[in-house]
């Protein structure tokens, strides 16, 4: 059952209201002064779920708790209920975040809808930061690494700041999370959060989508537009790929972060706006000024505070805890029931170089989601994954040495292929010789004697095999 605080001076009318409020089926506290209803409102257990509040209360202004709870960030669904307060009063309680406003004499339809109007926004308010915790924690940064725990350091010292911020990074190591946790950090947490990838859009409409047009000023402007600095006045503008720019795009942009004015295209008057911009870029934007493509004013004004997110492959312990949030994001999303993970699926997604970083190992996931049988093992993945990144690298199988090297003896290669990879699987695991045949899908006792006939010196064990 609901509780409703209804805070009242006139006991007449305190008692006539809480029969109204008992009979639509609400459970009422009464108040006859704001020292009563703080007690009520600082006692332990749940808040109530409705504030009824005059304003008038003797010589005390109910605007005034509603000021300090607002203050406090506690404030309850208030309904003001009085005949005596002013147009100041009025417009302040709303701009405070009072619900519902009823003039004096009430009646009883009146204040049952207005009561049950107000629980009905505060469930509604309530779905929706439910909803948006869901989403927030579907687009964590994860991973328990010493180079992210420094990632979500920097981000935690650069987000309650107004500067700047260039997000550095390979593709697909997830420069967007960064810069949407950087935003729900600031003081802007509240204000839109608004983002132009400017490589996916053709470089004539970045402008137009930047700063807005009039009605006429190109073929198909049939109406007039704000840009997105306009949308995101107050809030945060994240330019993703921002090093793919034209040059006259670059040259607008620095002229909008020195001012902060901007002028639609076909207009002639600028309007101010108030935005912190966020950029990232997997290009090396130093480069990119030495060789002329990229204005090194605008580079100066972008990156007051630099960030670089690390590549997966810096990050392999990380490999583990992403796959499993990945399967089981994607087994949800497409509502299938969730497969089994076997553990000789991890060495080689820890031994994979990860080209793509993370978007390659959440396209994965989503495949063998779909695609694999369950449960899911290392042989369901792709053949690329099959070999460990340093093999690929600096071993028999680089591009390198393949094209340097004279031939050898195929007989030869495969050998040195099979001492190369087994070599990186028995370091992986602490030379446990026991997990090893397992990752691989072989018999102990055959491995051990490959071992032998290859010539591999087993690294010090970390643990005693098990059998």
């Amino acid at each position: 059952m609901n509780e409703i605080l209804l805070i009242e001076d006139d006991a007449r009318l305190r008692a006539a209201m809480a029969m109204t409020l008992r009979d639509g089926g609400y459970r009422v506290t009464t108040a006859g002064s704001l020292p009563e209803a703080d007690a009520r409102l600082l006692a332990p257990g749940p808040p109530p779920d409705v504030v009824l509040l005059d304003v008038r209360l003797g010589t005390e202004s109910g605007v005034d708790l509603v000021r300090r709870l607002a203050g406090e960030g506690r404030l309850p669904v208030t309904v003001v209920v009085s005949g005596a307060a002013s147009i100041a009063e009025t417009v302040e309680a709303v701009r405070l975040g009072v619900f519902d406003f009823i003039e004096k004499p009430v009646s009883r339809e009146r204040l049952l809808q207005s009561v049950s109007n107000a629980l009905e926004h505060d469930l509604l308010r309530r779905r929706v930061k439910d909803l948006e915790r869901r989403l927030d924690a579907g687009r964590e940064l994860l991973g328990q690494s010493e180079v992210m725990a420094t990632l979500r350091q920097q981000i935690d010292l650069v987000a309650p700041t107004e500067a700047r911020v260039l997000i550095m990074g390979e593709s697909g190591t997830g420069k967007e999370l960064v810069a949407e946790r950087i935003h729900r950090q600031s003081r802007r947490a509240d204000r839109p959060f608004v983002k132009l990838n400017c490589a996916a859009i053709p470089a004539p409409l970045v402008e137009a989508e930047l700063f807005g047009h009039a009605r006429g000023a190109f073929t198909d402007a049939r109406t007039a537009r704000a840009g997105l600095f306009e949308e995101a006045d107050h809030g945060t503008l994240f330019l993703d790929e921002v090093g793919d720019m034209e040059a006259a795009v670059q040259a607008r942009l620095l002229r909008v972060l020195e001012d902060g004015r901007v002028r639609r295209l076909g207009e002639s008057h600028e309007r101010s706006v108030d935005v912190r911009v966020l950029s990232a870029t997997h290009r090396d934007l130093d480069r990119e000024v030495e060789q002329g493509r990229f204005r090194a004013d605008l580079f100066f004004r972008l990156a007051h505070l630099p960030i670089r997110v690390p590549a997966l492959r810096d990050r392999p312990s990380d490999v583990p805890e992403l796959f499993g949030h990945f399967v089981a994001a994607a087994s949800a999303r497409h509502r299938l029931r969730p497969k089994q993970l076997c553990d000789t699926l991890y060495p080689p997604l820890l031994a994979y170089h990860w080209p793509g970083n993370v978007r390659e190992l959440r396209n994965l996931c989503e495949r063998l989601v779909v695609l694999g049988s369950d449960p899911l093992t290392s042989d369901q993945l792709p053949v690329g994954l099959s070999l460990p990144g340093r093999v690929l690298e600096g071993g028999w199988l680089s591009p390198k040495r393949l094209a340097e090297a004279p031939p050898v003896p195929f007989r030869r290669f495969k050998a040195e292929c099979e001492r190369e990879y087994l070599e990186a699987m028995l370091q992986r695991l602490g030379g446990n010789l026991a997990a090893a045949a397992r990752a691989l899908g072989l018999q102990r006792t055959y491995l051990h004697a490959k071992v032998v006939a290859l010539g591999i010196t087993r690294p010090e064990r970390k643990e005693t095999d098990d059998h």
